[in-house]
């Protein structure tokens, strides 16, 4: 319990001091990780190659891991400091004005808090000598008036002390928590601790930082006045404490939401793999039954391989995103933006090649059917071939290149794929849940790059993913200056004027039928839209009447690129025809494209 006397001294000042020291200690990790990331890894896949370049980069991944991890918990010793500051500094305001208002009344206060003062009431000889104290017996009716006073001097005293007792227990198990092994390996029983540690941090914070002041459902420009009202201290607090909710905010930074998302994935991953070690050894995979009926299939072999393979799938994807963060400088690539993730059912990942704030041109690619956090890979992949491809046309200029796995995509593209005999992929349900999503991230990339013209923008749609384009263009003008689609099976519009951005800024891919059957497909399950004319091929007309017309119809009225795409999934190999329209397009170098 903290005593009067203790509270009347404390100096929270020096707690904040601490606290700017561990921020320097935080901010320093920071640094060292960056640099270790984005130019000594660049440096060294530079000069060196082999086994000798595999062995710098394992050890430098360990140093990486470990400089994040104390920037984490830096950042939380940080913010533990200044909420234990802020709410002593609270209660001692409080102190000081009862004890104030006590001494103005002529009162004593007493070490134990207790209020003593001379009734004017009480007659001689008699002691007139009163006491209140918080454990004072309540008077409904009082004729005295100083007794009222005195005890509320003496409540608002003991609730001072009561408020910096729960501050100091709350503050003192929460900072002895937050420890580290002396070794030099950070393990993923130490980031799923720092994960327990900023959940434990987030009780005693409560009332320093809340949840629920992080904006919810605001748009980009109302996250961003938000996030530029805070002062830099408070930032710096909110993404240390709350780093899954500053990360999921578009409209900010993407070097706050990178560094946010990064805490995420290694808490995340550290966790996941914490609990695949603990499922043990695969059971039997049939139950022999009590010899009147079986064998059947075990179900608790069900059940572990349920949590088994949803584990390793999202612990690949996760792979797949480190992956793509250890490749920075490989052949120039430059830095990647982890600008949102979250692991939970399909899971999301956005991930950028390049920062788009500063970026003079930015692509984002939407994925289709199957698009999931476990499949990231092929995705990112694509995104990184883009942006090599695109330096032929880029002069130099700063481009970024974005996988947006930000929806819950359909799962199966055809009758009895994925066991489903009416495919998903033909419900337009999964493009109106994504279209809001989608909208907003790109409305907060204009805002986080400075405005509309900042940055020129092509949003790409492969197969579905060209679906949830057309849909997020059915609530207006999006904020993209190009619309460019590969294999698309139709986009909920006939033309390609409705995208709203002007039929000259939409671009469209597809292989002939026999290589690429989706955009036909996308016709039979009703994913293009009606209109009344004439069908064509090459200039000559072959059918008239209502058409569900797809983006690489020619009635559809969107340039219609050149490919070589040998099938459905080939529009991103580098050095192909395909994905040189596309880099084309993305830089705004229209004159070079080529076209069918």
């Amino acid at each position: 319990m903290v005593s009067l006397a203790q509270l009347r001294k404390v100096k929270p000042s020096e707690f904040e001091e601490a606290a700017d020291g561990w921020h320097k200690v935080s901010s320093a990790a920071g640094e060292a990780k960056d640099r270790v990331d984005n130019e000594i890894v660049a440096t060294l896949r530079r000069d060196l190659k082999g086994d000798v370049l595999d062995a710098a980069l394992g050890r430098l991944r360990r140093l990486s891991r470990n400089f994040q991890y104390t920037q984490v918990e830096s950042g939380l010793i940080r913010t533990a400091l200044n909420g234990l500051a802020s709410q002593l500094r609270s209660a001692q305001r409080k102190l000081n004005d009862a004890l104030a208002d006590a001494a103005a009344e002529n009162f004593s206060v007493k070490p134990d808090g207790s209020v003593h003062w001379v009734s004017q009431r009480a007659q001689m000889p008699l002691n007139p000598e009163q006491i209140a104290s918080a454990d004072s017996p309540k008077v409904l009716l009082n004729s005295d008036p100083q007794r009222g006073r005195a005890q509320d001097c003496a409540d608002r005293i003991a609730a001072a002390l009561k408020d910096a007792s729960e501050a100091d227990a709350h503050y003192s198990r929460t900072l002895d928590r937050l420890k580290a092994d002396n070794d030099l390996e950070v393990t993923d029983s130490d980031w799923a601790d720092a994960q327990r540690d900023m959940s434990s941090l987030r009780k005693s914070a409560g009332k320093y930082l809340q949840r629920d002041d992080i904006p919810k459902g605001k748009s980009p420009a109302e996250n961003t006045k938000w996030w530029q009202g805070l002062s830099p201290e408070e930032q710096d607090e909110y993404s240390s404490l709350f780093p899954a909710e500053i990360g999921a905010l578009d409209g900010l930074p993407a070097s706050v939401r990178d560094e946010a998302n990064r805490t995420v994935l290694d808490e995340t991953q550290a966790r996941m793999q914490l609990e695949l070690d603990r499922l043990g050894p695969e059971p039997p995979e049939y139950d022999p039954g009590d010899g009147h009926s079986g064998p059947y299939v075990s179900k608790k072999w069900e059940e572990w391989h349920k949590k088994h393979d949803f584990l390793k799938a999202q612990l690949q994807g996760m792979g797949a995103i480190q992956k793509r963060f250890e490749q920075t400088g490989f052949e120039g690539l430059p830095p990647a933006y982890l600008l949102g993730f979250d692991a939970e059912g399909k899971g999301r990942a956005i991930i950028a090649t390049g920062n788009p704030d500063t970026a003079k041109h930015t692509a984002v690619y939407v994925p289709g059917t199957g698009a999931k956090l476990a499949g990231a890979q092929g995705d990112i992949g694509r995104m990184t071939d883009l942006w090599y491809d695109s330096q032929q046309f880029a002069g130099g200029d700063e481009l970024s290149t974005i996988t947006w796995i930000g929806y819950d995509a359909p799962r199966s593209a055809y009758p009895g794929d994925k066991g489903d005999a009416v495919p998903e992929a033909s419900s337009v349900d999964w493009a109106n849940d994504a279209a809001p999503h989608l909208n907003r991230f790109m409305e907060g990339l204009h805002t986080a790059q400075g405005g509309s013209d900042a940055s020129h923008t092509t949003l790409i749609g492969h197969s579905y993913g060209s679906t949830v384009i057309g849909d997020a263009s059915l609530g207006g003008r999006m904020a993209t200056d190009d619309i460019l689609v590969a294999g698309s099976p139709g986009m909920l519009v006939p033309e390609a004027a409705d995208l709203g951005i002007g039929k000259e800024h939409v671009w469209s891919e597809a292989a002939s039928a026999d290589k690429d059957p989706v955009p036909l497909g996308g016709k039979i399950a009703g994913l293009g839209g009606w209109k009344w004319g004439a069908q064509y091929w090459h200039g000559v007309p072959y059918s008239y009447g209502p058409q569900e017309v797809v983006p690489s119809d020619e009635a559809f009225g969107a340039h219609r690129m050149s490919t070589d795409s040998p099938d459905h999934s080939g529009y991103w190999k580098r050095g192909s025809a395909s994905l040189w329209n596309q880099a084309a397009v993305a830089t705004g170098n229209y004159d070079r494209v080529k076209y069918d």
